[in-house]
């Protein structure tokens, strides 16, 4: 039996079993799949059971889209669902779980990227050092150097008053 995961951004997943061959996905309380959020549309899209199991989506007219695997679908198109795919239904995100496996799906197309050099380099206006580490700055502590200088001094002056004392002639007799 399919199923259609909603994740509700203000509460928990929910898990809808789907059980009747049309079901009406939106807003109001007439659809069989009611979401209440102000991005699904009133009545935003339908699911019709196909004849391999699986539902069919379609978007029936919505304010603010559908997609689906990330791709925005064209209002009023068919698209056959596989296990896996990723329907968004305004900003819901559902995933739809099929017992039938998926079939293969090529990869998307690259896209050749073209990089473009700058003839000039200007610094912005409002640039500023990305870095968490800060510079160190070299404070001028002027108490700091104060205390050197008097050190200094008088380790010189101790320095005089040694070698002064070594000079001393003792009293001749």
């Amino acid at each position: 039996m399919p199923k259609l995961l909603i994740s509700l951004p203000e509460s928990s997943d929910a898990s809808h079993d789907l059980t009747e061959p049309v079901i009406t996905i939106g807003r109001v309380p007439d659809s069989v799949l009611q979401i209440e959020d102000i991005s699904v549309s009133s009545n935003h899209a339908t699911l019709t059971l196909g004849e391999d199991g699986d539902y069919i989506l379609r978007d029936i007219g919505s304010t603010n889209g559908t997609m689906l695997n990330g791709k925005d679908i064209v209002a009023e198109e068919d698209h056959k669902l596989q296990d896996g795919d990723k329907i968004t239904f305004g900003k819901i995100e559902t995933s739809y779980v099929s017992e039938n496996p998926a079939e293969a799906r090529p990869l998307p197309e690259t896209e050749e990227v073209t990089a473009v050099v700058a003839s000039t380099s200007k610094r912005p206006a409002d640039f500023a050092n990305a870095s968490p580490f800060q510079k160190k700055k070299k404070k001028k502590d002027p108490v700091g150097l104060a205390l050197i200088v008097v050190a200094i001094l008088a380790i010189l002056g101790f320095g005089a008053v040694v070698a002064s004392v070594y000079n001393i002639q003792p009293p001749t007799l």
